[in-house]
């Protein structure tokens, strides 16, 4: 009986294929983002599907390209697909979480793997029988610039992929710098999109280095897992740029936290490191107290750093120094903290006791039950409804006692 010319891994390929251009579709058509961000993840998508008809042609062993044209068209499209899905990537997370990205120069450095790619493939004639080692014409050069430029395609969508986990993880950073109230649903989701292909793509890289240890059909069984996580991860993608890509908060640079990490005493030692960076005017310090504990700014639920810095004269990069270096803590944290303090004031005070936990969150200047549950139980220990409950008995405890 003759085998089939597909099996259920290559058919995972074709329809990788199939959904990847649907996709490009899809998102000219239906994308609510910013411009530069659809192409940019068209072209994602357009490079995953080349990449999979490209191993969909290399190793099916009963599509034989007998055309050495071809044969080396499948070579380049298959090395250059995976260049431009990794930068692509990236770029698109990096225009995402960044309001002023433009293409410039410093772009120009992602063509700099192109040009490795290419002078790699010119320079050992490699075509797709090279890239399978099965070339009649193969000798060890050859084989050592095929082994070059596999190790050279597994590790640089890494170190893609782990780039843009870092831009994302600094995104939300800033975020916490600049706003005082903010979901954090569209980032979390980024964050695990932009995981899941870095870990998919960390293991297709051991999985290409277990190859040279336990054979290549060994590792061709372990690395079909790729081509399945591949396919969802890619859907994924396309649902999270329908849903959350356009709802990404803009953000400006600001002064961060951050751990020196050469100095392995600096996490154990924060207040000496903090003092060292900079000293600020007791003015400028007492301006921003005043504004929380005076003119309580932190009532109004859509606050963020450049409209709390107008209120207290101050530029908001300043503003950003000295919450993160004298109260050792970022714009949201040190907001919300105070959003806290002033719900917990008004659960035990009597002249509340008719107002729902609900509506004292928002008087608070919280716009999220969420938010304000999960902020209060970090700094209490203990739900609004239970603290409540506990200081009501005590009061109740006192005054028995006082009788």
């Amino acid at each position: 009986m003759q085998s089939p010319v597909f099996n259920i891994h290559d058919l995972i390929l074709v329809l990788t294929l199939a959904v990847c251009l649907l996709l490009v579709v899809f998102q000219l058509l239906l994308s609510q983002q910013k411009e530069i961000a659809s192409r940019l993840l068209c072209t994602f998508f357009l490079c995953v599907g080349v990449n999979a008809l490209c191993n969909l042609l290399l190793w099916n062993n009963y599509l034989h390209i007998e055309s050495p044209l071809l044969k080396w068209l499948l070579a380049f499209g298959l090395s250059l697909s995976v260049v431009g899905k990794s930068s692509s990537l990236f770029l698109y997370v990096d225009s995402l979480t960044r309001a002023n990205f433009r293409f410039g120069g410093w772009q120009a450095i992602h063509l700099f793997n192109v040009c490795v790619v290419i002078g790699l493939l010119f320079f050992g004639r490699i075509d797709s029988d090279q890239l399978r080692y099965t070339s009649a014409t193969q000798t060890a050069f050859t084989v050592k610039v095929t082994s070059l430029l596999w190790h050279y395609l597994k590790f640089i969508t890494v170190i893609y992929a782990a780039s843009a986990v870092w831009i994302v993880w600094r995104y939300k950073q800033q975020l916490k710098a600049f706003y005082s109230s903010l979901s954090m649903e569209g980032p979390q989701w980024l964050m695990l999109l932009t995981l899941g292909f870095a870990l998919n793509w960390f293991w297709s890289l051991v999985v290409h280095i277990l190859g040279e240890s336990v054979g290549i059909s060994r590792a061709d069984s372990l690395g079909i897992l790729d081509n399945y996580i591949t396919f969802i991860l890619v859907n994924a993608l396309f649902v999270y740029s329908l849903l959350y890509a356009h709802q990404l908060l803009e953000t400006k640079p600001v002064e961060t936290k951050s751990i020196d990490l050469g100095n392995p005493e600096a996490e154990s030692q924060p207040k000496e490191k903090t003092a060292a960076v900079a000293e600020h005017s007791p003015e400028l310090i007492n301006r921003i107290r005043e504004g929380m504990d005076v003119q309580q700014l932190y009532l109004r639920p859509t606050l963020n750093i450049e409209e709390f810095a107008k209120q207290v004269g101050i530029h908001y990069r300043e503003v950003s120094a000295i919450i993160n270096q004298h109260f050792e803590t970022n714009f949201f944290e040190f907001v919300n903290s105070y959003r806290v303090n002033k719900a917990k004031a008004m659960l035990v005070d009597p002249a509340y006791e008719d107002k729902t936990i609900l509506e004292i969150l928002l008087e608070c200047g919280f716009n999220s039950k969420s938010s304000f549950h999960r902020f209060f139980k970090r700094y209490t220990g203990m739900s609004a409804a239970d603290y409540r409950k506990q200081h009501a008995a005590g009061s109740s405890l006192n005054s028995s006692t006082n009788q």
